[in-house]
């Protein structure tokens, strides 16, 4: 699936989310939602170009220092549209 089409689905399921009658259908919609989400942010995410998606730069061999430009993470998002 793309990503344009997992939004899609993840729009729709937390519609279901909000009009669902009891606490375990809404549970369960809301679960399935949280999965879409994290296959949406492992696909969008990219490494740093600072620092190789380590998360830290090298200053010497004793000294190291947290990049920056993705704040110690190691990578970046892509600029996508909220949904």
């Amino acid at each position: 699936m793309t990503i344009k089409e997992l939004k899609v689905n993840y729009k729709k399921l937390l519609n279901k989310a909000d009009k669902a009658n009891g606490r375990k259908e809404t549970v369960s919609f809301l679960n399935r939602a949280a999965k879409l989400n994290s296959k949406i942010y492992s696909k969008t995410k990219t490494n740093c170009i600072k620092c190789n998606g380590v998360g830290y730069l090298r200053i010497s061999l004793d000294e190291a220092r947290t990049c920056l430009c993705c704040y110690g993470k190691g990578f970046l998002m892509e600029e996508i549209q909220r949904f």
